[in-house]
């Protein structure tokens, strides 16, 4: 891990309203969430996944792809935990992976924000968006990202619905549809 202050990120399996048939193994009763961490320096992002409480968390599609973005920006994976659902026999991999620092995190925010909006995994439109992502400015990518983080703050039932709406912004504003 780097020095300084970092974010890590993680997976969390949590139980659906009710089975999706079109998914097997554990996403048939359960969605993926993703969470975010914030680090401080020489803290092992392993232990702060379970003891800290997230910055930031809502619904995830396309993990694998997440994970190998988070590669792009200098991401690493620390660590995977094999862990069971409650009141099933069925596990999944919970990885933890590090970002370097605060435009890593925001650029991997809007990303998984924008690409949980999409239904399926179009090489070509997600492709779009991940060059999209690396190369947007830096101020605008920061205003995003803090509409995101106050809506996620703000305790409202709906709030991860207004979170996605960030997602369909980007989408909209840059013709990703």
């Amino acid at each position: 891990m780097s020095t300084g202050f970092s974010y890590a990120f993680t997976f969390v399996a949590k139980r659906r309203g009710r089975p999706n048939y079109e998914y097997q193994g554990v996403l048939s009763t359960h969605r993926l969430y993703i969470k975010y961490y914030s680090l401080l320096e020489g803290q092992d992002p392993l232990r702060a996944v379970v003891d800290n409480k997230e910055k930031i968390a809502f619904p995830a599609r396309f993990a694998e792809l997440l994970v190998d973005f988070a590669r792009d920006l200098g991401g690493e994976a620390v660590g995977t935990r094999r862990v069971k659902v409650p009141g099933r026999d069925v596990y999944y991999d919970k990885q933890v992976v590090v970002l370097p620092n605060e435009v890593a995190f925001k650029r991997h925010l809007l990303f998984a924000l924008t690409a949980a909006t999409y239904s399926n995994p179009n090489g070509a439109r997600l492709n779009a968006l991940r060059s999209l992502i690396l190369s947007m400015n830096a101020n605008f990518l920061n205003i995003l990202c803090d509409i995101a983080i106050d809506r996620y703050k703000s305790q409202n039932p709906a709030r991860y619905w207004h979170m996605m709406r960030v997602g369909r912004a980007v989408k909209a504003l840059y013709m990703l549809d």
